[in-house]
């Protein structure tokens, strides 16, 4: 150790009476060095860092497609989410998810929000906990809109200056009166798209009453799409093979609602697939990118150690005529460089600036929150009630 301190004292006095040297390594290396943490930073939390859920390998998004004429993400009407639930004997839970832009009243002030509709099993099925009150579950269900709303964190804080006495206040979601039940903690959002920014507010329905279709059709497919949990054991190529099974049953049974040349069939994605999209590609592109510019600063700094090196010829002279090793001067030479990369990723502190920039976009959830408007603009609002009906 205390040749290793010596050697660190000898390579800074020497990197200090070059100090245009030195500023130029430091400096190509810090670039190299920040471009890399930054491009790393994002492809972990959206590529590589697990969802906040408990088992995520089992949510998948559930989708509806028309196969023959190639349509994609047709809607899912409330029997068909019944039977999914019911008699596909691939879920362990299902929940609708709608993103609605809506309006807020009974706040501190008026206000444009986005909340999602959801299923009551919504928060069981994602295994989230409240940080104040409760989330409704399966024994709130109602034939219509659940009279009860949880909150998020950031919208409870910037709405209500985050008042502990919440529970129970009175709010109005597109003129439609709600309670306050809950607040969800920090951490917590939706583990799919949404239409502008995170969900501010969750809401449930049975789907079964006002507004809705009563008694429920079958060829009205109002819901964008669902959010599962597979039962365990099932991979989502199995549970995918066994929903087109059942697809091919219910087409023989509905006839009328699934003509043969749609070829209705669900379609499963895994919740991190869906949420990373065709991201992936462009963020392994830039990932790669800028470690080439690593490599490049690299090969400069190099050819820089190596320029430097041959005006100290006479100084390695003089120290091998004085009985110094060729190891102890290669220990030497390489401290000399272990220091200069020490400085240019701790002493600038590139690291931690780089990753406190991206500290709180780091769920894929936020990271992905901006979406082009193409995908966008399937969202369906309540209150419109859009539908899309199969046609012959």
């Amino acid at each position: 150790m205390g040749s290793f301190l010596r050697d660190v004292r000898y390579a800074w006095r020497t990197l200090a009476k070059n100090p245009g040297f030195m500023v130029v390594a430091i400096l190509t290396l810090a670039l190299g060095i920040g471009a890399n943490v930054a491009a790393f930073s994002i492809v972990y939390a959206v590529l590589l860092r697990p969802l906040p859920y408990p088992h995520q390998e089992q949510l998948v998004r559930v989708f509806d497609d028309l196969r023959g004429s190639n349509v994609p993400n047709v809607g899912m009407s409330e029997p068909e989410l019944t039977d999914l639930q019911q008699r596909s004997g691939v879920f362990e839970d299902i929940s609708v998810v709608w993103p609605i832009n809506a309006d807020l009243s009974g706040g501190n002030r008026p206000e444009r929000i986005e909340a999602l509709a959801t299923s009551p099993n919504y928060f069981t099925l994602l295994g989230a906990k409240p940080r104040l009150g409760r989330v409704y579950t399966k024994d709130d269900n109602v034939p219509g809109f659940i009279d009860g709303v949880v909150l998020s964190d950031g919208f409870w804080r910037r709405q209500f200056g985050a008042d502990p006495n919440i529970l129970g206040k009175s709010l109005r979601i597109d003129n439609d009166p709600y309670i306050v039940m809950g607040v969800m903690p920090p951490d917590f959002r939706h583990p799919g798209r949404t239409l502008q920014t995170d969900v501010d507010a969750w809401i449930a329905a049975g789907y079964e009453a006002d507004p809705f279709p009563h008694p429920p059709v079958r060829s009205i497919r109002m819901f964008p799409g669902a959010i599962a949990r597979l039962k365990s054991g099932l991979t989502i190529g199995e549970a995918q093979a066994k929903l087109e099974t059942f697809a091919s049953q219910l087409s023989a049974q509905y006839p009328v609602d699934y003509p043969a040349p749609a070829r209705w069939t669900p379609r499963l994605v895994s919740v991190q697939e869906d949420l990373v999209g065709n991201v992936r590609t462009e963020l392994l592109v830039l990932f790669g990118a800028v470690a080439f510019v690593l490599l490049i600063a690299c090969v400069n700094l190099a050819n820089l150690i190596l320029s430097r090196s041959a005006s100290r010829q006479r100084e390695i002279a003089v120290r091998l005529a004085l009985g110094a090793g060729q190891r102890r001067l290669l220990t030497q030479m390489l401290t000399e460089s272990l220091l200069l990369s020490f400085i240019a990723g701790s002493r600038f502190g590139v690291r931690d600036i780089v990753s406190r920039s991206f500290q709180s976009s780091s769920s894929p959830a936020r990271v992905l929150s901006i979406r082009p408007a193409q995908d966008r603009i399937c969202a369906i609002h309540v209150q419109r009630r859009e539908t899309a009906v199969f046609t012959d």
